[in-house]
């Protein structure tokens, strides 16, 4: 009997101790605590809803103009109203960035990305923050473009509501005042949350696998990413080359997920600037093409039952901006009604999206 006890009291420390190296595994790889998470989901920048109105002053035309391979920051001084109608301001620097925005062929106005210094934004709507991405109007002479910047920013709202895994968006107005030529230039653009906070927030890091497929991604992510892309009419990403999509997760041996970014080339904006790419088919300008896997008819079924909760929250995200304009307003959710329409019919379900889809390979 007690050589019994023995063993069995043995065992239940060998067991202890997978537990508790488990625990400290698990912390050392997501070292994420709940309060990190919390203070980022209310940091103000992506809590607030309301348009952001600032005032950016910098050598405008050497910054835009900054667009080589070897780009610098350029000192800047930046305005913000606050909520009590103060302004708040502050010193940072500014550099564009981006690959095909960034050619003058494409965007006399490129992406810029601000370097924000963390204690002198204390205390305003950029507190907790450093390093920012901004999705400029593109084009400031052409008409569209502007309202082309406040459809990408709907996007990333929409998908918001898909899924956690996705990045927080701020839409701003910013008064570009140009120190030299004392011009100022006030567009539409807007904030994107940056990838290690939107990680983090999650649980998770940033991770650079490659050659990643889409069914080494955790399932219900990738299903409702897929669909999500054919229901804007995205065919401009790929998970395989990380290709405006961020893959994160909790370890090196743990299920990805996959987070989507760049809407641009959607067909739901329907930018003049697309130009064909060699890696999509020349079938694709701006048509549906459907980029996901064979999933299962059970999976399918299960995100389109999702996706029929979701649309009457798309639809409000779409009709409670008061800065997209009516015709372009009308354009969206025709289209978004289109994929609707065609998750009803079994026919299209199958013309669509299961005939041409690659099969997941056996195990």
């Amino acid at each position: 009997m007690e050589t019994g006890k023995i063993k069995k009291r043995g065992q239940f420390k060998i067991l202890l101790l997978f537990i508790l190296v488990g625990i400290v595994g698990n912390t050392l790889a997501n070292p994420t605590t709940v309060e990190i998470r919390d203070s980022l989901l209310n940091l103000p920048l992506f809590k607030n809803e309301d348009l952001l109105k600032i005032e950016l002053k910098t050598d405008l035309a050497a910054l835009i103009n900054d667009i080589a391979e070897k780009r610098s920051y350029h000192q800047s001084e930046l305005k913000i109203l606050n909520a009590k109608g103060e302004l708040d301001q502050f010193s940072l620097k500014v550099k564009t960035r981006g690959n095909f925005r960034r050619r003058k062929q494409n965007c006399n106005f490129p992406p810029l990305r601000f370097k924000i210094p963390v204690k002198d934004a204390k205390e305003t709507e950029f507190e907790g923050q450093s390093k920012l991405k901004y999705v400029s109007h593109c084009q400031s002479f052409i008409d569209g473009y502007e309202q082309h910047t406040i459809e990408e920013y709907l996007i990333y709202k929409m998908y918001n509501l898909v899924s956690a895994h996705s990045y927080r968006v701020r839409l701003a107005q910013v008064s570009f005042i140009d120190t030299n030529a004392s011009d100022t230039l006030t567009r539409f653009g807007f904030f994107l949350e940056d990838k290690d906070d939107v990680a983090t927030r999650n649980g998770k890091q940033i991770m650079n696998f490659k050659n990643i497929k889409q069914y080494e991604i955790m399932r219900n992510n990738m299903v409702m990413l897929s669909l999500f892309q054919l229901m804007i009419g995205n065919a401009d990403w790929d998970v395989g080359r990380l290709h405006n999509i961020d893959v994160m997760s909790v370890s090196e041996h743990s299920i990805p997920v996959a987070v989507p970014f760049d809407f641009d080339w959607s067909a739901i904006i329907n930018h003049s600037y697309f130009t064909l790419s060699p890696k999509i088919s020349p079938n694709a300008k701006y048509k549906r093409l459907y980029k996901g896997m064979k999933w299962s008819s059970e999976e399918l079924q299960k995100a389109f039952a999702n996706f029929k909760e979701l649309k009457p929250l798309f639809l409000k995200v779409l009709n409670q901006c008061e800065y997209l304009n009516q015709p372009n307003r009308i354009k969206m959710i025709g289209y978004i009604e289109e994929f609707y329409r065609l998750i009803n019919s079994k026919k299209d379900v199958k013309d669509v999206i299961e005939k041409k889809a690659p099969k997941i390979p056996r195990k």
